[in-house]
């Protein structure tokens, strides 16, 4: 096992690491996925990722609408789909027209590569449908075509923008591939450009080439 962090292995990598980390901190780069780091704003973590107020969202109330095995899917303007979001259940709220979903899977398709999955304990949809909370347990994956994992995220309490294909949180993150896995606390997913951007502490651990 090899900590990255040295020049050598930074150059070889093409690590982009900002100033002002005191961690050992590092970029991994796999197949059409980019991981980079940037300074996390106080700010920012206090507006989102706070477990309480996002879990009281499941207070117990009486839902208008149930459902099983629920599922939807967005088509794009070609017929092809853009997302796929189902979950063992889900209940719609009349009086704020809010979902709460139990054990929801959304699938990002994406045009000449393999999809994006997201997964989680829990969720919550917004009344308009632009914002999804995924709560609890949240595993981020994608797998090479011949069915390998290429790439997996850990975190929990993430924020989705379904419809700009961005997911962010202000919570630990482990992301594993291969080769390497990368820790940190704070995320921002663009997941239609298959970037990830760890915001603090972070820390790679480079696995050996096999030769």
């Amino acid at each position: 096992m090899l900590t990255a962090g040295g020049s050598g292995v930074a150059k070889r990598l093409g690590i982009l690491a900002r100033s002002g980390l005191t961690s050992a901190v590092a970029t991994w780069l796999p197949a059409a996925v980019l991981v980079t780091l940037a300074v996390a704003s106080g700010l920012w973590l206090a507006a989102i990722g706070q477990p309480q107020g996002q879990s009281a969202r499941f207070t117990g109330r009486a839902p208008d609408l149930t459902m099983e095995e629920f599922e939807v899917t967005t088509m794009g303007e070609d017929g092809n789909p853009l997302r796929r979001l189902s979950a063992a259940y889900m209940a719609h709220f009349n009086t704020t027209g809010t979902k709460e979903l139990r054990h929801p899977h959304l699938v990002v398709y994406r045009s000449g590569s393999e999809p994006w999955h997201i997964a989680s304990e829990r969720g919550w949809i917004s009344a308009d449908n632009d914002v999804l909370m995924l709560l609890g347990r949240v595993d981020i994956w994608r797998n090479y075509p011949q069915g390998r994992r290429e790439i997996h995220i850990e975190t929990e309490d993430l924020r989705v923008l379904p419809d700009v294909e961005f997911a962010e949180t202000a919570l630990p993150v482990a992301i594993s591939t291969p080769e390497s896995l990368t820790r940190g606390v704070g995320m921002r997913a663009y997941l239609g450009e298959n970037r990830v951007q760890l915001l603090s502490r972070v820390k790679t651990t480079i696995e050996p080439l096999q030769r």
